[in-house]
This record gives C-alpha cells, sequence and structure tokens, in this order.
C-alpha cells in the first residue's frame, strides 16, 4: 500500500473513532472538498472564449436569415433590402437586443463549465483519486499537464465545431469574440511544454489512474456535457431573434419607401 493510501486510510479511520456512525458522512465531505480543488484548479477561458464566439454567431446568423426571409415575403429586390443597406443593419439591431447580456450571463461567466466538469469528477473519482489529481495540479509539472488539459479540450471542441460549420471564421459582429478566442489560445498553446521526462509525478499521471481516467473523462463527458449546455444557450438564442419577427415590419417598411422615393 502506498504512503499516500495509508494516509489517506488513516485519516478515515481517525474519522470513524471520533464520529462512530458518521464515516460514510466524512467520506462524502473529504470526496466533495477534493472535487472542488481539483475544479477550481482549472481555468476554462479557453471553452468560455469557443462558446461565446459560437452563441454571438449563431444569433447573428439567426438574425439574418430571419431578415432575408421578411425581405422576401415582403417582396423587397435584393438591391433594397440588404446587409448594406441601413434599414437591414438597423432591424438587425435591433433584433440582436439582450443578446450580448444573455451571453455574458449564460457563458461568459465560466460556472457552467465548472458545475459540469465537477458533476462528471464526482461520477468518475473517488475521494482519494479527486485529491490526488487536485494535489498533482499544485506543482509545477501539475500545472502545465492541467494547461495541456486545457488546451487539448479546448482544441477538440474548436475542431469539432468548425469541421461541421457551425463555428466560422470572419462572420460580421463577432469580431471581438474571435479576437478574445485567438488570445485565450495563444497565451494556453504548450510551446515547449510536451516534454514531462524532467516531472516524474506528471509522467506518472499521464500514463495510470487516476490520471489517465481524469484525462478520458474531460475529453470525453467533459467535452460532451459543455456541448450541451452550449446548444441550450445557442437554441435559446435562436428562439428570442425568432420571436422578434414583428420588430422587423417598420424597418421593412422604410426599406420599401426608400425603394419607391428612388424609382
Amino acid at each position: 500500500m502506498s504512503k499516500r493510501k495509508l494516509v489517506w486510510v488513516a485519516a478515515l479511520a481517525a474519522g470513524v473513532l471520533c464520529a462512530p456512525g458518521f464515516a460514510q458522512m466524512d467520506e462524502q465531505e473529504l470526496k466533495q472538498d477534493a472535487i472542488a480543488r481539483l475544479i477550481d484548479s482549472h481555468d476554462p477561458a479557453l471553452s468560455v472564449g469557443i462558446r461565446r464566439v459560437y452563441v454571438k454567431q449563431a444569433a447573428l446568423l439567426a438574425a439574418r436569415e430571419l431578415l432575408r426571409e421578411c425581405g422576401r415575403a415582403a417582396g423587397l429586390a435584393p438591391e433594397q433590402w440588404n446587409a448594406r443597406a441601413e434599414p437591414w443593419r438597423a432591424a438587425e439591431r435591433e433584433l440582436m437586443q439582450g443578446m450580448d447580456e444573455l451571453i455574458q450571463r449564460k457563458v461568459a461567466r465560466g460556472v457552467w463549465v465548472r458545475e459540469a466538469w465537477s458533476g462528471l469528477a464526482a461520477q468518475t473519482l473517488n475521494a482519494e483519486e479527486a485529491d490526488e489529481i487536485a494535489v498533482h495540479f499544485q506543482t509545477e509539472g501539475g500545472q502545465l499537464q492541467r494547461r495541456v488539459i486545457e488546451w487539448f479540450v479546448g482544441e477538440l471542441t474548436l475542431q469539432t465545431y468548425t469541421f461541421t460549420d457551425r463555428l466560422k471564421y470572419g462572420v460580421p459582429g463577432s469580431e471581438q469574440e474571435m479576437r478574445d478566442l485567438q488570445i485565450a489560445t495563444y497565451e494556453r498553446m504548450f510551446r515547449g511544454i510536451q516534454d514531462f521526462t524532467a516531472y516524474p509525478g506528471a509522467m506518472r499521471f499521464a500514463g495510470k489512474d487516476p490520471g489517465v481516467k481524469y484525462m478520458k473523462m474531460m475529453v470525453m463527458q467533459g467535452v460532451h456535457a459543455v456541448h450541451v449546455h452550449l446548444e441550450q444557450v445557442a437554441d435559446e438564442a435562436r428562439a428570442t431573434i425568432r420571436a422578434r419577427a414583428a420588430l422587423t415590419d417598420p424597418h421593412i417598411a422604410r426599406a420599401r419607401s426608400a425603394g419607391r422615393a428612388r424609382s
């Protein structure tokens, strides 16, 4: 039995002796504390950055699709009703009102990432495993390894969304979110931090449980759990845009009047 294992068992045994009948509660509290320390060590900025871009683009694309539909239904010619026309731009601004606040509230703060990862860690790890990873992530090699995990999870998500055209480069209106994502990506790229042989703890973490178990959790269930939340927020943004269709009416009327005046 390892030294860490002996210490862990001794701690639990002491709890049992001091409070008979409450060993299970004590172990659960220890597990919750270990998971909290583990999840708090993570920086969700890259995952948050990807989702900020995605939700903003989902809202923008939904607004523009709705504007095209309303223009066609009103019989407006393309030269009257397009993204360069002031009535279109005004209608788009009105449709997009509150979208930045929605992103800030449900995406940008990152609480949802921590909650998703915390729930998965509670299902996947026991108290000792969670404590071992939390302690490892406080070491020099562990901190570097944690950044690699965060980068890999973000890169996997980014590739999934770009390859399926759910996230696009060059969508007007999402430039700031895209710049923030690029900065977050560059800051977290593991330039030169690919050789962990100088860190025995990191090598053990990469080659056996609980490290292997945790990495699998993050790149599979972790990515999926965040994806589910992201789609819920994106669907909310799209539904909000759709519900505002009537707001386009006065802008379409302006575009029609301007077209008549030119003719």
